[in-house]
């Protein structure tokens, strides 16, 4: 079954996955993923499947969806309904380098700005790392391989603190795409060094208002505002306006 999952995570990544590939999307060594897969792990995942089956089947597939996150990609229906402005998210996206910012709704904001780290790999940047910083703790959703957590913090002058305790790991990475999230308005002393890591890398930011008129570089060619809000077909879909700056 886990050599199963494992080809079924290769389909949808379009890719062949290695068990470090597989360790590092877990948070698990890819060698202690093989062993598992070998049969080392067999005897625990007998008993699972074994008590699983036991369950009526809508009974059993509530409770495996009640135990995973949400998984946030341009393919998923609260931001596939707008087919138009995901393409245009997918050009965003292949730009090797730029600023983009996202407003709005922390939820909304922070769904999308993951949404855009995990498609990454639908849009062959596999293999250009994705790093930065988000403030949040991926506990309702799957956390971006590569993105650091601060697991909720509120006060202003700690995320201040630990952004800069991270920031010069996130430049060391030399990543394709910079992302972050909540830092951009306790952090003003590093937004000259933000902008300077644009010039080589995709930096996307996302903060819950923002004024265009502040945000335009003459330094960078490509700056773009993205602003998230409830789609008026169902609130629970995310409407996307991409505007030039």
């Amino acid at each position: 079954m886990l050599l199963d999952l494992k080809a079924g995570l290769a389909r949808c990544d379009g890719q062949p996955m290695s068990y470090e590939d597989w360790g590092r999307i877990t948070g698990r060594p890819g060698n202690t993923i093989a062993s598992w897969s070998a049969g080392g792990a067999a005897h625990q995942l007998q008993v699972l499947l074994a008590s699983l089956e036991r369950l009526p089947e809508e009974q059993r597939h509530k409770l495996i969806h009640a135990a995973c996150r949400e998984y946030p990609t341009l393919d998923h229906p609260k931001l596939a309904h707008d087919f138009v402005a995901c393409s245009r998210l997918g050009t965003l996206l292949r730009q090797p380098s730029g600023l983009t910012f996202i407003q709005g709704p922390d939820h909304m904001r922070t769904f999308l700005l993951s949404a855009l780290g995990h498609s990454g790999a639908s849009l062959d940047l596999k293999q250009a790392p994705v790093t930065g910083v988000d403030i949040h703790r991926p506990d309702h959703f799957v956390p971006v391989a590569g993105l650091k957590y601060l697991d909720n913090l509120l006060r202003a002058g700690e995320i201040e603190r630990e952004f800069k305790r991270l920031w010069p790991a996130v430049c060391a990475a030399q990543a394709r795409l910079i992302l972050l999230n909540g830092v951009w308005q306790n952090a003003a002393q590093l937004h000259s060094e933000i902008r300077e890591a644009a010039r080589k890398s995709h930096v996307i930011v996302a903060e819950v208002a923002l004024k265009a008129g502040q945000l335009a570089s003459r330094e960078l060619a490509s700056t773009h505002l993205v602003t998230v809000s409830p789609a008026r077909e169902r609130p629970d879909w995310i409407r996307i306006e991409i505007q030039a700056i």
